[in-house]
This record gives C-alpha cells, sequence and structure tokens, in this order.
C-alpha cells in the first residue's frame, strides 16, 4: 500500500496500488502519525493505479488537518488520470502539486 523513506531530511510516502476508503484512511492515519516527528510530508504517486473519490476525500481530510497543526503536505508524481481528477474537481489550486519528487523535496 505504502513506503515511507526519509529523503534530505523530509518524509515521503510512496503510495502503491489503489487509493480508496480503506487505503485512504490507513494513509491518513499513518501520516498523522509521521506528522507529529516533522513538518513536511511528500506523498508520491507514483505507484498508484487507481484513486476514487473515496480515497481523494481522505487525502483531502489530510490536507485540512495538516494545515490546523501547520504542516507542510506536498504531492507529486501523479499520472495524467489524477492530475486530471485534482484538476476537474479545482484541488490543483489547493493542493502543493509538484511534478517530481526532487521538485516536492525542494519545496
Amino acid at each position: 500500500m505504502f513506503d515511507v523513506k526519509e529523503v534530505a531530511g523530509i518524509t515521503v510516502v510512496y503510495l502503491k496500488g489503489e487509493v480508496n476508503a480503506q487505503s485512504g484512511v490507513e494513509l491518513k492515519n499513518h501520516v498523522l502519525e509521521i506528522f507529529k516527528k516533522t513538518n513536511t510530508v511528500v506523498l508520491s504517486f507514483k505507484g498508484v493505479m487507481y484513486m476514487n473519490s473515496s480515497g481523494l476525500r481522505e487525502i483531502i481530510d489530510l490536507l485540512k488537518r495538516s494545515k490546523k497543526e501547520n504542516k507542510n503536505l506536498r504531492l507529486c508524481d501523479m499520472s495524467n488520470d489524477i492530475k486530471e481528477m485534482f484538476a476537474f474537481t479545482g484541488l490543483d489550486k489547493v493542493f502543493k502539486i509538484y511534478p517530481d519528487e526532487s521538485q516536492a523535496l525542494k519545496g
């Protein structure tokens, strides 16, 4: 479902497979735990094959919670389908979305 690595002092969460209601809740809870130790988390969508509206809702909730706690959530490596989902919903204006991991790490 996801792997976690520290890259240049920033925690990167590599998502894999599907992001749906169940995996989205697990992801959100895991990232909220990470935020207890660090201020910035990058979510890499490189390994995501499918994301539905329930998974998207959990990521939106994660963004709300991170903003409340003054944390930085950055997204990167999205497929065209996922980019389109964010653009169609207007969420590309709300999230910090980067083309690749190296740019997301720079912020």
